[in-house]
């Protein structure tokens, strides 16, 4: 279970405690003042933030908050009309993560997609770090493998985001000791399961349906073959943590145990799981 903390309006409040029902935990703010209070004491994950609360935008305050807390998701819910189109745009820059519209994207579902779809942008500050110095290719391509794991990536569609050849990404992978990109996104996929997974109330099913797994057995089948674990075994071993680190332990090993001057069989067999 997530903690949310919201600035929103009594309609858009309504919504959202529709949809998320006792899935997460909601902490309803009256300002920004507040919301910045709560953020700071509490083990807020996500931030549901009509931007014009106040009758003006905020990106000074969306700025300050992101500086102090830049593992926070921010989610914009707005009401759109056509003086405000340059302003939405602006908060994509300030560092928001995911924009809902009103009567557009707050059915209950797509409510619940696009707060998965927020967590996961924010997971990905975890690997992010990790990849301090990594070919610019592979960085994009793995943070892609995790922002957009709710799409299920194929690696040509992976090659088309990154705007280069599939055979040119295959090949900045192979030379720094990554994953072939099927299994890149695989590994995406589990990362952002294994959070998920990290709220007990989600059960491997559900996870499994969310990431477009073709079904349960499939998604437990996956986390045998990469992890040699159950999805219950992945939880209680640290969830996304676990993942995390098995993957970076794996592409460690493939450097250390297959040099580029390596024959591609033998590349190959280091980044087999």
């Amino acid at each position: 279970m997530a903690v949310i903390v919201t600035l929103l309006s009594p309609p858009q409040l309504q919504r959202l405690r529709f949809a998320v029902r006792d899935r997460h935990e909601l902490i309803v703010c009256e300002s920004w003042d507040a919301l910045m209070g709560v953020c700071e004491r509490q083990p807020v994950r996500l931030a549901l933030i009509d931007l014009f609360a106040d009758r003006e935008t905020s990106f000074d305050r969306i700025r300050r908050l992101k500086q102090r807390l830049p593992g926070l998701s921010l989610i914009c819910y707005v009401s759109v009309t056509l003086d405000r189109a340059r302003d939405l745009f602006d908060a994509g820059r300030h560092g928001m993560d995911g924009l809902v519209i009103t009567d557009r994207d707050d059915a209950p579902m797509e409510l619940l997609r696009i707060i998965d779809i927020a967590e996961s942008r924010a997971l990905a500050d975890r690997v992010r770090r990790q990849l301090s110095g990594t070919d610019s290719v592979v960085y994009d391509a793995v943070m892609l493998s995790i922002t957009r794991a709710h799409e299920r990536l194929s690696p040509v569609r992976l090659a088309k985001l990154l705007g280069m050849p599939s055979r040119t990404v295959s090949q900045r992978l192979y030379s720094a000791g990554f994953p072939s990109a099927l299994r890149l996104l695989t590994w995406g996929r589990l990362i952002v399961a294994a959070h998920m997974m990290d709220d007990r109330r989600r059960s491997a099913d559900r996870v499994a349906a969310s990431l477009e797994f073709p079904s349960g057995s499939a998604f437990r089948n996956t986390c045998q073959r990469y992890l040699h674990a159950s999805p219950r075994e992945i939880r209680s071993r640290g969830g996304a943590q676990y993942v995390i680190r098995s993957f970076f332990r794996l592409v460690q090993s493939a450097r250390t145990s297959a040099p580029a001057s390596a024959p591609r069989g033998a590349r190959r067999l280091a980044l087999a799981v």
